[in-house]
């Protein structure tokens, strides 16, 4: 490798943010995502097994998901302390199965991100072409949820899980003419690893309280190139929920912890609403999410659901980024209680 690629080889990876992967909390989950992410106290349906292992506890008798979606972010602006332009580009893919009963619960999700980021050299480099580093990260889960009630209106739950990552990390220079089909188009590395999530609900009738740990053992992938790796950080978030009459439910989330993405750490404060309507055969949610680390990154979101049959529903919900650096998403899937 030429003294020029070894350069960019190096400025290409140290864009990573600390090579560790973006796949944040807010991934799956029709109704959660309704809400602008606000769910880690609600967590009243399958989706808990992902959102907050405890909440199975506090929801239907039975209850079941199927659900896939979708988050695209395009030629966002990123700073820059030196000279040139840095633009951020990201594509991330969702798919989750799971069921749950108390006390046992069980779910398949898997998560699919492919990131870029772009460098146009400023005029003190003329010489350099631009770069881009890619990154490629698809996480397939599979976990097994346990619950336990302390006492009367708290509740514990842990989802043990296997975990299946798929990494890789390239470089390009010039960059390509479409950073994310390149970046989907990275070599991966496949590697086994087990993790475990856990979380706790005290359910005080109107009033819920939740707090929600994800990947506790950080679980990191093998990307092919030597020493680079890529890991899921810890995530803990926090939440509150309110039942306000026996229809209309609101509620606040508040992440403990950053989260790197393409754009830069993110710590979300999500608040949601969800109002039901014809003995509970319609509903329909809204909710608003920032960042208080970093650029803000507002986002809002709005759903609903609809039923097909008793027991069955047709949940979806879009997403809006209210700036460039903020990305738009869609999903839609089925909800099935008893």
């Amino acid at each position: 490798m030429t003294v020029v690629g070894k350069f960019l080889l190096a400025g290409a990876f140290a864009l990573l943010p600390a090579l560790a992967a973006g796949q944040g909390v807010e991934a799956v989950g029709m109704r959660a995502l309704g809400m602008g992410g606000a769910f880690v106290a609600v967590a009243d349906d399958a989706s808990a097994t992902y959102w907050n292992p405890a909440g199975l506890v506090t929801g239907a008798v039975f209850s079941a998901v199927a659900e896939g979606g979708r988050a695209t972010l395009e030629n966002a602006w990123l700073p820059t302390s030196g000279a040139g332009t840095r633009a951020g580009f990201s594509q991330h893919g969702s798919t989750l199965v799971a069921l749950g009963t108390w006390p046992l619960g069980v779910t398949f999700y898997r998560l699919s991100d492919a990131t870029a980021r772009v460098v146009q050299p400023g005029a003190q480099a003329p010489a350099l072409p631009s770069s881009a580093s890619l990154q490629r990260l698809t996480t397939t889960h599979m976990g097994v949820n346990a619950l336990q009630t302390i006492v009367s209106g708290l509740h514990v739950g842990a989802t043990v899980k296997y975990v299946h990552g798929s990494a890789g990390l390239a470089q390009a220079a010039p960059a390509p003419d479409d950073p994310l089909s390149a970046a989907r188009g990275v070599n991966t590395s496949g590697n086994h690893r087990f993790d475990l999530d856990a979380g706790v609900i005290a359910d005080l009738r109107t009033l819920k309280l939740g707090l929600t740990v994800r990947n506790l053992l950080e679980p990191e992938f093998d990307t092919g190139i030597e020493a680079m790796r890529l890991q899921l950080p810890r995530q803990v978030r926090a939440g509150v929920a309110v039942r306000a009459s026996d229809t209309l439910l609101v509620s606040l989330d508040a992440d403990l912890t950053r989260t790197p993405d393409v754009t830069g750490e993110r710590r979300s404060l999500a608040a949601g609403a969800e109002q039901r309507f014809l003995s509970d055969r319609l509903a329909v949610r809204g909710g608003f999410r920032v960042s208080t680390a970093g650029a803000t990154r507002p986002v809002v979101t709005a759903g609903g659901s609809i039923s097909l049959r008793s027991g069955m529903f047709a949940d979806g919900y879009v997403a809006v980024g209210l700036d460039e650096r903020a990305p738009d998403a869609f999903g839609a899937g089925l909800r099935v209680v008893f």
